[in-house]
This record gives C-alpha cells, sequence and structure tokens, in this order.
C-alpha cells in the first residue's frame, strides 16, 4: 500500500469517526451552557448540602456560654482566660451578674451558663471543695453532653497551664511584701498527644470532599443523562440515527460530552479551592493522584448518566433518577461523617460503594498528604468507570435499535 493511499485512509477514519465526535461534543455542551435549568439541577443538590453542614458546623463543636466570674482573684482570672481560649466554648457573655447570665440561658442566647465563685482562690490554696458550677440548657443531649465533658477538660487545661510553668513541681505561687503561700500541683497526670495525621482539619472543610464527589456524581449522571434524553425529546434522534456515522460514533460522542462536561465543572470548583486554599494538596505530587481520581469519578459518573438518560429518554425522569441517586451515594459512602465510626452493618454497605473509595482518596491526598489505600482506591473507581461506560454503551445501543 502506498503513503498516499495509507494518508487518505487515516484522513478518511478522522473526518470519518473524530470530526462527528467533536460535535456531538460541541453541541452537547453549548446548549447546556444555554439551559440555566439544566446547571441548577447540577449544582444545587451539593450547594444545598453545603449550606446545610455549614450551620451544622458551627453548631457543633463551640457551644455558646456566659461566664459568671464572682473572683477578682488571679486564679480566678486565670481560670477565665483558659476558658476563653478553650476550643470548646464560645464565650459570648462575660459578667459579674448571675442574673443577666441566667437570663440569657432562659432566652437562648447561651447554652450554659458557667460561674465562677467569688471564694474561687481562698478554696483552692487550700484544698478546700471548690466547685465551678454550671447551669446547663439541656434541649438536646448531644450540645449537652458536648458541655459536660468540655468544662472538666477545660479545667484540667488549667491545672496544666501552671504545671508546665513550674517544670511540674510547685505551682500557684503569690508573692507578697507579707507573705509567701505555696500549693502543690492538685493534678499531676498529664496528656501527651500524639496525632496521627499531619494538620487537624476543621469540620466544614472535611465535609468539602464528600460534597465534592456528590457534585461530580451528580454533574455526571444529570448532564449526560439529559444530553441522552434530549435526543429523544426534541425528536432528534432520528436525524444522528440517519446521518452518515456510525452508532459508535454517537455513542462515544454523547459519554465525552457527559464526561467533559463534569470535568469542566469540577475544574472550576479545584480552582476556587486553590485559590481560597481549602482544596488545595499539600504537597504537588499529590494533585497527580487527586486529578485520576476526579476524571475516574467523572466518566463513571457519564457512563451511568447515558445509561439513564437512554432508558428513561425524557428529561423530568432523568433528573428523577440521577439526583435521587446521587444524593444516596453521598450518603451511603458516609458523606456527612466519617464511615469507619459508623456501624459495622453501615461500614460493609458502604465498602461497596464505589464514591466511598472517591471520598477516601481524595481526602487523604488533599488534606493528608498520604497514599493510604491509594492502590485500592484507584482499581475499584477504575473497575466502576470500565463497568458504568459499558452499561452506558450496552443501554444506548440497545434503545436506538428499538
Amino acid at each position: 500500500m502506498s503513503k498516499k493511499h495509507k494518508h487518505t485512509k487515516i484522513n478518511s477514519l478522522i473526518s470519518g469517526s473524530l470530526i462527528p465526535i467533536l460535535a456531538i461534543v460541541r453541541k452537547d455542551i453549548g446548549i447546556w451552557l444555554r439551559q440555566p435549568t439544566s446547571i441548577a439541577a447540577t449544582i444545587l443538590p451539593a450547594v444545598a448540602f453545603m449550606i446545610i453542614l455549614y450551620f451544622g458546623a458551627q453548631a457543633v463543636g463551640r457551644n455558646p456560654i456566659a461566664l459568671v466570674t464572682e473572683s477578682n482573684g488571679p486564679f480566678a482570672q486565670e481560670l477565665e482566660k483558659t476558658l476563653r481560649e478553650s476550643d470548646a466554648f464560645n464565650v459570648v457573655l462575660i459578667t459579674t451578674s448571675q442574673q443577666s447570665a441566667e437570663e440569657a440561658l432562659r432566652q437562648l442566647k447561651v447554652a450554659a451558663v458557667i460561674t465562677i465563685p467569688n471564694n474561687f482562690d481562698s478554696n483552692l490554696e487550700y484544698h478546700k471543695p471548690d466547685p465551678v458550677a454550671i447551669h446547663i440548657n439541656n434541649l438536646n443531649l448531644d450540645f449537652t453532653n458536648d458541655l459536660r465533658r468540655s468544662l472538666p477538660a477545660a479545667i484540667t487545661d488549667f491545672y496544666e497551664s501552671y504545671s508546665n510553668s513550674s517544670n511540674g513541681k510547685e505551682i500557684f505561687k503569690r508573692n507578697s511584701s507579707a507573705d509567701i503561700i505555696t500549693t502543690s500541683v492538685p493534678i499531676k497526670i498529664q496528656v501527651k498527644e500524639k496525632d496521627l495525621r499531619q494538620q487537624d482539619i476543621d469540620l466544614l472543610r472535611f465535609e468539602l470532599v464528600p460534597n465534592l464527589v456528590l457534585l461530580i456524581t451528580t454533574a455526571g449522571i444529570v448532564n449526560a443523562g439529559l444530553a441522552v434524553a434530549r435526543e429523544w425529546e426534541d425528536s432528534t434522534i432520528k436525524e444522528l440515527l440517519l446521518a452518515p456515522i456510525s452508532k459508535a460514533t454517537i455513542i462515544t460522542g454523547k459519554i465525552l460530552s457527559g464526561w467533559i462536561t463534569t470535568i469542566l465543572i469540577v475544574v472550576v470548583v479545584l480552582v476556587i479551592g486553590i485559590v481560597t486554599g481549602y482544596l488545595r494538596p499539600e504537597q504537588p505530587i499529590f494533585w497527580i493522584s487527586t486529578i485520576i481520581i476526579v476524571m475516574l469519578i467523572s466518566l463513571a459518573s457519564a457512563g451511568l448518566g447515558v445509561a439513564i438518560g437512554a432508558t428513561a429518554r425524557r428529561f423530568q425522569r432523568v433528573t428523577a433518577i440521577g439526583i435521587p441517586l446521587s444524593i444516596d451515594l453521598f450518603f451511603l459512602s458516609g458523606g456527612i461523617t466519617v464511615a469507619a465510626f459508623l456501624p459495622i452493618w453501615f461500614q460493609t454497605i458502604s465498602h461497596f460503594v464505589p464514591t466511598f473509595y472517591g471520598t477516601h482518596a481524595l481526602q487523604t491526598a488533599i488534606f493528608y498528604s498520604s497514599t493510604d489505600g491509594l492502590a485500592q482506591d484507584i482499581t475499584v473507581l477504575g473497575l466502576t468507570a470500565l463497568i458504568a461506560v459499558l452499561l452506558g454503551i450496552l443501554s444506548l445501543r440497545k434503545s436506538m435499535l428499538k
């Protein structure tokens, strides 16, 4: 075969397959950009959950309290400082009036009132019972237990701060021209913390990754599904079938358009994450695993979306199936918590949900600069993407034969 004939054959293949595929992709993305309802259906579930998680994160952990300090002694002032700086409390009111603090508690302006009594210093110096009172509005057991645990922890921090300043020997020294009072350390047990991870991630930032996976899943399923269903909804499927292109070209174009649309959405989110620092891997090398995981989830979602669109053939059916399915996958993969801390039966279910592996891989790469379990995560997501694409191919081919 001559070189000229080979070039002619290659050009024929390009014009017969690649150009039509790109035309289908361009058409689907263009229509998607001109339809606000499709964009809204893509991003609204993730935005709604992000708002819910934001307010949940604000309500959990640092409960608002009122602090009544009846003593001006140095120990009482130091305890007040410890409580103000504690990660467990949000001190919104500091007063010497018990009545005003109790009024704030009744009006639900604070969750509890902590009172440091006027004889706090003298009782502490002479090892007398020295209760710090807490009055809790126990309308919610979760918040109540947080407060019950937090006050003893803060008092322990109070003792520990003095112990560290005197090398664990004697603390609470007060000097004056008249006398010197010395008291031994009330608590000699200290906590030595060793962290498994390199950094602490706050709850809201931790939940960004499951929400990102929810966005990818929704975008892939809904956009690819609508792109396929649109051909039947607008009765343009006949034009595609009568065009001088193969069914494989149509199927490839539909899967690619859903995949590329999803990736475009994710790129926008990741750019925002980079600028704000919320979704930026600590080490550049972990961008590789992040991009691979994102592309695999996007491809799997697009393949599943093509299958749903080919089966449903209507916009409303696609959104009615795709959005609830994405949300179910979000919850089953431990979207609002850590799946490993849930009951055994839930953990078992989670290990059969592909988004669980996507969430785990992205969290370890973005937050913890780790490859722990990465091979397993990529294997599961790769197989899921392959199965989803095959399902999309078979479903769309079957629908076009009817």
